[in-house]
């Protein structure tokens, strides 16, 4: 009994290793791809939870400050992939009030607004 209980947890850990890293493996391409923009910058939100729906958002802006893709990951598994998200295509960040966002995009949205800025104001500081 405890011999079969052991063997199946093993193979669950086991999957749950590859899935993990299968889904790592697209997180760093979709990052790879956005950040293959000419111009703008790119900025990367994370909201992780303890318990319920984490969200992972990832966005590219001209140098403008406009939104030039998007793309959220959002969920509880391994299965989660990233999608396009239209909602914040065309947004200026300069001039963006996060809270009238849904509640479930405030932490990951305002994170990589953050990012955007410090890139903007490091380039604006070197100059």
């Amino acid at each position: 009994m405890w011999g079969a209980f052991i063997v199946i947890f093993i193979v669950l850990w086991l999957l749950q290793f590859l899935m993990t890293k299968k889904q790592l493996k697209h997180y760093h391409q979709t990052v790879k791809e956005m950040s293959n923009h000419s111009s703008g910058y790119l900025g990367i939100g994370v909201d992780k939870k303890r318990f319920g729906t984490g969200t992972v958002l990832i966005m590219v802006t001209d140098v403008k400050g406009t939104v030039i893709d998007c793309r959220i990951m959002s969920g509880v598994t391994v299965f989660a992939k990233f999608k396009k998200c239209k909602r914040f295509k065309n947004l200026d960040i300069l001039n963006v009030n996060v809270l009238s966002y849904e509640n479930k995009y405030h932490v990951s949205l305002k994170m990589a607004i953050e990012k955007i800025h410090l890139q903007m104001n490091k380039e604006v500081s070197v100059l």
